[in-house]
C-alpha cells in the first residue's frame, strides 16, 4: 500500500482563482525560487514558469491551508504523469550535493552572458535546476509575514514546467532580471496553460459551506457545455470544506 496519496493539490488563496481554475485550467505563471548552500556567502536566485502542487493526504494539509490558502483543486496523479510533472529534489544547506549543483548553475547563468540559445549541456544543468528547492528555508510571499525554517520537504511538491518551443532554450531566467520587470516575463507564458477532464480532479476545497452552491453553478455553467451531464455532477461529490478537513480529518 503506497505511503504517499494517488492526488495531488494545487493550492489558492481566494475563490475566484480557484474558479478561474475551473473555468480555464491553470494557467503558467513565473515562481521566485532560491538555492542556499552553508559554503556559499550568495543565495542563488532564479525565476520559472510553473504550477505547483502537493502530494500529500487531505489529513495532512491544514497547515497548508494555513500557508497557501483555503481554496484548492486535487486532481489524479495519474493525470500529473501523463502531464509530465515531476517530484521536486530536496536539498539540504550542508549537503555536499547541494554545493555541487549550487556551483553548477552558478556558473551555467553567469556563462550564458544573457544568451537564450543555450548549449545541450547548459540546457540540461539548468533543467536539473527547474526541480530543485532547499529542504527547510524561510518561506517569504508577497502580502505574507515570512515564516522562518519552514520545512518545504513537507509538502511532498510536484512541479509542472512547460518546455521551451525551442530545443536549446531555457524559460528560467535569473532573480534580478525578472524583478525588474515581472509583467513584461509573464506575459511572455500568457498563453501557457496546463488542461484537466472533470474525471481528472479528485477534489474541490472550498472555504466553508456558505460557497457550496456558487462553486457547484459554476461547474454546471463551465463544465455542462462541454462534457457529460452526469461527469459534471460527479463532481458535486467531489467538493470538501476546509473547515470539513480541520475538524474531520
Amino acid at each position: 500500500m503506497p505511503i504517499s496519496p494517488n492526488s495531488l493539490i494545487h493550492f489558492t488563496n481566494t475563490k475566484e482563482a480557484l474558479i478561474g481554475i475551473l473555468r480555464d485550467a491553470f494557467k503558467i505563471k513565473y515562481c521566485y525560487e532560491c538555492i542556499k548552500s552553508h559554503t556559499k556567502p550568495k543565495t542563488l536566485k532564479y525565476a520559472i514558469p510553473m504550477v505547483s502542487f502537493c502530494n500529500i493526504p487531505l489529513s495532512q494539509i491544514k497547515n497548508h491551508l494555513e500557508s497557501y490558502g483555503p481554496y484548492g483543486i486535487g486532481l489524479n496523479l495519474k493525470w500529473g504523469q501523463q502531464k509530465g510533472l515531476n517530484p521536486v529534489i530536496y536539498l539540504d544547506v550542508y549537503s555536499n550535493i547541494t554545493e555541487s549543483i549550487y556551483e553548477l548553475q552558478r556558473s551555467t547563468i553567469n556563462n550564458r552572458k544573457g544568451s537564450t540559445v543555450l548549449t545541450e549541456n547548459q540546457k540540461q544543468i539548468l533543467d536539473i535546476l527547474c526541480y530543485a528547492k532547499n529542504f527547510e528555508a524561510d518561506l517569504e510571499r508577497r502580502g505574507h509575514k515570512k515564516i522562518k525554517n519552514y520545512r518545504f520537504s513537507d509538502e511532498r511538491e510536484w512541479r509542472y514546467i512547460p518546455l521551451h518551443p525551442h530545443k536549446n532554450s531555457t524559460y528560467l531566467i535569473g532573480g534580478n532580471t525578472y524583478n525588474d520587470d515581472r509583467p513584461l516575463y509573464n506575459s511572455k507564458v500568457s498563453n501557457l496553460i496546463l488542461d484537466f477532464t472533470p474525471e481528472d480532479i479528485t477534489y474541490i476545497i472550498i472555504r466553508d459551506e456558505s460557497e457550496i452552491k456558487e462553486v457547484i453553478q459554476e461547474l454546471r455553467y463551465s463544465k455542462g457545455k462541454k462534457y457529460p451531464l452526469d461527469e459534471v455532477e460527479r463532481l458535486i461529490t467531489r467538493i470538501v470544506t476546509s473547515e470539513q478537513i480541520k475538524t474531520d480529518f
